[in-house]
């Protein structure tokens, strides 16, 4: 799933070449792809454009020109594909084949601009969703996610807070979007993993410094993968050669099997914890 790095990544593209072009045509392929009915969609963003995008935790927020907003949820399998000419923009989730003949069996949304470049919603498992919504409807996204990572109200004593006089597993909470907004499976076990804690701790075992500890390793972990452009499992560039290239600093995740770069005593192990495949070092993490 596409977590606050990648999101934050296309976001920031996005925002350099669409804003303020004119939706010319949309063509809706797949109709449970929109919330909302199809009609009154078309209707919204035909001849609106893009004033800004945003992101709040893993939701892509554009601002429309009638006070509307277009959200974006890619959950698992989401892509957004940006393409004029022989510039092409992709972010979200990454998929071996590199399919950007466009449109393909994947493209569930396109909308059309007026200089003729185009926008492709991508989805292989079909969970991502689009949705017009209104400023009360922005209130209600904001009211159920808890703050970002790296805004500035994430100090330390805010994450001490948090973590009060709660007894749950760690990794559990730290996926939990109405705490922490934008972090996922990644970046949770990257975060874990330069802490020396292991993934099944509770919370209420963790110490000052373990503590500590992990609120430096948040930051530091999503500031470094948004520096390298996020995770992709893949070799695809965009038409200006760049990559997301954080996957050749992963330590653990996708390293099952593999000697621990940091220790190199422990074997990196995965096993199930708050229903997520999770990766850890059984000799570095305590």
């Amino acid at each position: 799933m596409p977590e606050l790095p990648e999101v934050q990544t296309i976001i920031d593209d996005l925002n350099k070449v669409i804003l303020n072009k004119k939706i010319k045509k949309i063509d809706i392929l797949l109709s449970k792809i929109v919330r909302g009915t199809n009609s009154s969609f078309i209707k919204i963003l035909k001849n609106n454009s893009f004033q800004n995008i945003s992101r709040r935790g893993k939701y892509i927020i554009i601002s429309l020109a009638n006070n509307r907003f277009l959200v974006i949820h890619l959950r698992m399998t989401g892509q957004i594909i940006y393409l004029q000419g022989n510039n092409l923009i992709a972010g979200g989730h990454s998929d071996k084949s590199n399919n950007f003949n466009l449109p393909n069996r994947q493209t569930h949304l396109i909308l059309h601009f007026t200089d003729q470049s185009q926008l492709f919603y991508n989805d292989q498992r079909q969970f991502g969703f689009l949705e017009i919504i209104n400023q009360k409807g922005l209130g209600r996204i904001e009211n159920k996610l808890g703050i970002e990572p790296l805004s500035k109200g994430f100090t330390y004593s805010y994450f001490q807070d948090l973590l009060k006089d709660k007894k749950r597993n760690i990794k559990a909470f730290l996926l939990d979007q109405k705490y922490i907004a934008g972090l996922g499976n990644i970046y949770v076990d990257e975060s874990l993993f330069l802490a020396h804690i292991l993934p099944t701790r509770s919370l209420d075992s963790l110490n000052k410094k373990e503590t500590k500890d992990l609120y430096l390793a948040i930051k530091q972990v999503l500031k470094l993968a948004i520096k390298y452009r996020g995770t992709t499992f893949n070799n695809y560039k965009d038409a200006h050669g760049r990559q997301g290239n954080f996957i050749k600093r992963l330590k653990v995740y996708g390293q099952e099997n593999q000697k621990c770069m940091r220790c190199q005593k422990g074997v990196i192990k995965k096993i199930r914890v708050a229903g997520r495949g999770t990766r850890y070092c059984p000799e570095c993490q305590k």
